[in-house]
Parts: structure tokens; C-alpha cells; sequence
């Protein structure tokens, strides 16, 4: 699939809900060590995996079905999907209310992500990548699951290879430092937060 259209830099009322149930959550944060290196594992593996999907892409030239898109079409969503999990993982516990709190919100952000986000985004890309590239939508569909990936990949034929400028061209590098703030803002909550005292 071509991935992830860029997004537009105007601040809509979806980014302004999105950046502040993010704040929202990582100023609820109360990590424990374990569940909070599990999560940062996760985070990791998935912007490892936005950096591989990243590193095929050419959006809007080419329908790419090698590297990780011969195992879904979507593996940037996929990666959005396990970084979301890898943040909800370490900024909750199961030994404290506020912990668990925080463990419900990621719940319902989940939810939202699956079943609201990814069905509106799929609704409308899917056309979109139809009029760019025809039949060879409808052949990767045919093969090759939407989100969930499947084990072994797909062999289409397609020759490319993976590429540090498509990745630099696509922006995706500063996805790292972001998450990392992430993770130090969510590790730190109980020095700064004001619900540390909940």
C-alpha cells in the first residue's frame, strides 16, 4: 500500500483531540519498571517498523509489495498501532488506581484507533490508491492482509530494495525523538505531574 498520506501542518479539531488525550496520558502516567521497559520495547519495534515501511516507500509513484508491505498493506498504521500500545504498557500499572485508570483510557484509545480511525482511514485511501494503481490494488489486497500481518510474505515479483533516503524523504526519523520524549515525560509523570498525588 502507499501509506500514510502526509499530514496537513493546519491544526484540526482530530490533532488537537489526539495531542491532548496524548498529554492527557502521559501527565496521568504511573510507571513501574517492568511493565514500563516492556512498553518501551514496544515503542521501539514499532518505529523500527515505520523506518522499514518507510524505507520502501514512494508514495503516490509506486505500489510497493516488498519489504513489509509483502506482509500487510499497512505496516506504518501497524507501527502507529504497536507504538500506541507501547506508551499505554508504561504509562499504566496493576497495583494502583491511577495506574489502572490509565490502563482504562488506553483501552478506549484502542478501541477508537481500531475501530473509528482505521476504518475511516481505509475507507478512504483504498479509492484513492484504485484510481493510482488499478488492478494491482485489488491483486495485493487478494494476498496480502489489511492490518494484521501474516507470517510468511507475499512474493509479487517487485524488485526494490530498501532505501535511508526514502526514509529521509518521507520524514519519518523524527518520529524517534518524539517517542523518546514520550517515554521520558511518561517515566518522569510522578516528579511533575499534577496528578501525581491521586
Amino acid at each position: 500500500m502507499s501509506g500514510e498520506k502526509r499530514a496537513s501542518k493546519s491544526l484540526t479539531w482530530r490533532k488537537t483531540a489526539v495531542y491532548s488525550c496524548g498529554i492527557l496520558l502521559v501527565s496521568l502516567a504511573d510507571p513501574r519498571a517492568a511493565t514500563f521497559i516492556f512498553g518501551s520495547v514496544l515503542v521501539l519495534l514499532a518505529w523500527l517498523l515505520r523506518i522499514w515501511a518507510f524505507g520502501y516507500l514512494d508514495k503516490n509513484m509506486l505500489l510497493v509489495t516488498t519489504g513489509p508491505y509483502a506482509y500487510l498493506r499497512n505496516p506504518a498504521y501497524f507501527g502507529s498501532f504497536l507504538a500506541l500500545l507501547g506508551v499505554a504498557l508504561a504509562a499504566g500499572n496493576g497495583d494502583a488506581l491511577r495506574g489502572q485508570l490509565v490502563w482504562g483510557f488506553s483501552a478506549a484509545l484502542v478501541i477508537v484507533f481500531l475501530v473509528f480511525y482505521m476504518p475511516r482511514k481505509m475507507k478512504r485511501e483504498y479509492p484513492r490508491l484504485q484510481k493510482l494503481f488499478g488492478e494491482e490494488v485489488d491483486t495485493h489486497a487478494a494476498n496480502v492482509p489489511d492490518f494484521w500481518p501474516r507470517l510468511t510474505p507475499w512474493r509479487s515479483g517487485q524488485e526494490r530494495s530498501f532505501s535511508w533516503e526514502m526514509v529521509l524523504h518521507n520524514h519519518e526519523l523524527s518520529w524517534g525523538p518524539a517517542l523518546g520524549l514520550v517515554m521520558l515525560g511518561i517515566w518522569t509523570a510522578p516528579m511533575w505531574s499534577p496528578f501525581a498525588s491521586l
